[in-house]
């Protein structure tokens, strides 16, 4: 299975050129990093020192699958929490989410009829950007925001809040057992279960870089840059460039077609197949106008790259003092980015999607909220769609893709 450990401790560190490459990085700025204590750099050694959670030849495996992808003749679903905590590598919670995202990855393909590549958010996805950098609690207290449990605890004090570069290693530690979770899973799965995560903490990505002459990031098969750090010139795009895992970008509403330009000659010069995702984040309004000067500049440039839609991170609405989003903008959004790729021959290549195996009300049908939209409970960071919901836009793309 794709999703295998490695079965022998390499720990081969980039070499020559490589090498050289990487170590140019070190001055370039990197964005939303946390304002880590003492230690770090002993961290980055222990990191640097540990078996890589993925193999290179999985990583070409992907690859590979993302290229038919890529021609058209498959689709990608890519989901998962918005956040993983640390609490979720458990045997009973990983197959819970297993299950889920399987049971998705079957429903979108026998509607399709097309191969679905299944890419996971997990093992990884533990770190998160924030608007903010500090949170008031609600008796007044001003706490650092909640960045993700490989940086501190979403318990809101001052002393959980505090970024503890040990957190790095546990890290490594729950992305290691939950792989090995999913190897355990491995035999009554069909589909090759990739994961992937936000490639965000330099001091997590760089140590656990490997390969020789050709670096590859053993953290995970996939990794992506976020529509906050996708700057050309800083370390998160300089570093995917140098990588050769498959790397995803997320583009927001604020890019130009002169962005996506750049970024798609940095990370992908050569036009390799399967090697670069633009994931569209535009908001369910604009959807279509923002994307269609970007498709034009993506298609003139001839560049190869898989298109995917994540509908929901433009889409999160404050209402009475709760974050949501609603379904008819996930859906809304979903008819716009397949209908404007559809009408300049281009591909739809897929679904990025944040999903909950409980059955949460983040989500919801509309701005009023009936008494059995509000469980409670709050999500980590952002909304997340329930599994009733997950499969219904699943079931809204298919339709538009078969129609």
């Amino acid at each position: 299975m794709a999703h295998q450990l490695p079965s022998s401790v390499d720990v081969t560190a980039p070499a020559g050129p490589a090498a050289a490459r990487l170590a140019s990085l070190y001055n370039l700025p990197a964005e939303h990093q946390p304002p880590w204590g003492p230690g770090v750099g002993e961290v980055r050694t222990l990191l640097s020192q540990s078996p890589p959670l993925v193999n290179h030849s999985d990583v070409e495996l992907l690859r590979t699958k993302l290229a038919v992808a890529q021609s058209g003749q498959a689709f990608v679903l890519h989901v998962g929490e918005c956040a993983e905590l640390f609490s979720m590598a458990t045997a009973e919670h990983i197959e819970r989410r297993l299950r889920l995202y399987q049971d998705l990855a079957d429903r979108l393909a026998n509607r399709t009829n097309r191969e679905v590549v299944l890419l996971t958010r997990m093992a990884g996805q533990y770190a998160k950007p924030r608007s903010q950098a500090i949170e008031r609690i609600p008796d007044g207290t001003e706490v650092l925001s909640y960045r993700g449990d490989a940086v501190n605890d979403l318990e809101p004090t001052p002393a959980g809040r505090r970024p503890d570069p040990r957190r790095l290693l546990a890290a490594y530690h729950h992305s290691r057992d939950t792989l090995s979770r999913l190897d355990a899973l491995s035999s009554a799965i069909d589909r090759p279960a990739f994961v992937s995560h936000e490639a965000m903490l330099r001091d997590y990505e760089e140590p656990l870089t490997r390969g020789g002459d050709a670096p590859y990031s053993s953290a995970g098969h996939l990794l992506w840059i976020g529509d906050r750090t996708r700057r050309l010139w800083n370390w998160h795009v300089q570093w995917a460039a140098t990588v050769t895992n498959p790397i995803a970008v997320k583009i927001g509403p604020s890019a130009t077609g002169y962005d996506v330009f750049d970024l798609a000659r940095t990370i992908d010069p050569h036009h390799e197949p399967g090697r670069l995702s633009l994931i569209a984040r535009l908001g369910a309004e604009e959807a279509a106008q923002r994307l269609a000067p970007l498709l034009r500049i993506v298609t003139e440039s001839r560049a190869p790259v898989l298109w995917q839609c994540d509908p929901m991170h433009a889409n999160t609405r404050t209402i009475d003092g709760r974050k949501v989003r609603l379904l008819p903008d996930v859906r809304a959004e979903v008819t716009g980015f397949v209908s404007t790729l559809r009408a300049v021959g281009c591909h739809p290549g897929g679904l990025h999607l944040e999903v909950s195996p409980d059955a949460t009300t983040e989500c919801r049908e509309s701005r009023t909220a009936s008494s059995d939209d509000d469980d409670g409970q709050r999500p980590p960071c952002d909304p997340r769609l329930n599994p009733t919901q997950a499969a219904s836009v699943i079931d809204h793309f298919a339709e538009l893709v078969t129609a």
